[in-house]
C-alpha cells in the first residue's frame, strides 16, 4: 500500500513537472552525456537528503534513511523524460556542440532545483516510507551510472 500511494505520487509530480498531458517522447543521448547527468542528478539529490536529514532524520532508523535514498533513484528514473526535454531545452540555448561539462552543469542545476524535501516530509508524517525490498537493494548495489533510465 505504502508503495502504491509513494507511486502516486511519483506520477502526479510527474504530470505536474511535465505541465502538459501528452506523451512525452522518448529522448536518448550519448553515454557520456547520460553519465554525466545522472551522477550530478544524484549528487543534488542526495546532498539535498543529507541536510534534509540532519536538520529532520532524528526519529528515522537506518533502513528508512537508506530507503530515501532510494527514493531519489527511483525520482530520477520516474522523471527521466521531463528532464531531457527541459536538458534539450538548455543545451539548444548553448548554440554550439554541448560538451560532457555542459550536461553536467544542467544536470546540476536539476539536483539543485527539484523540491525533494517536501516529499521526504510528506513520506516521513505520513509513515509511507516502504518496508525494504530486494529489487530496491538491487537498485542501491548499481553504480550511479549504471541506473538504468527509460530509453
Amino acid at each position: 500500500m505504502k508503495l502504491l500511494v509513494l507511486c502516486v505520487l511519483a506520477m502526479t509530480a510527474t504530470v505536474a513537472m511535465s505541465r502538459r498531458w501528452r506523451f512525452v517522447p522518448h529522448v536518448q543521448v550519448n553515454r557520456s552525456f547520460e553519465v554525466a547527468l545522472k551522477v550530478q542528478i544524484i549528487a543534488g539529490f542526495d546532498r539535498k537528503l543529507t541536510s534534509w536529514l540532519s536538520r529532520h532524520g532524528r526519529r528515522l532508523n537506518a533502513v528508512q534513511r537508506k530507503t530515501l535514498y532510494f527514493v531519489n533513484r527511483r525520482y530520477m528514473q520516474t522523471h527521466w523524460q521531463s528532464y531531457m526535454v527541459w536538458i534539450n531545452k538548455q543545451i539548444a540555448k548553448l548554440g554550439r556542440t554541448a560538451t560532457d561539462a555542459d550536461y553536467a552543469s544542467v544536470g546540476a542545476e536539476i539536483g539543485r532545483r527539484i523540491p525533494l524535501e517536501l516529499t521526504y516530509s510528506f513520506l516521513v508524517r505520513r509513515n509511507l516510507i516502504p518496508r525494504w525490498r530486494p529489487y530496491m537493494a538491487a537498485l542501491m548495489a548499481k553504480r550511479v551510472q549504471d541506473i538504468p533510465v527509460a530509453n
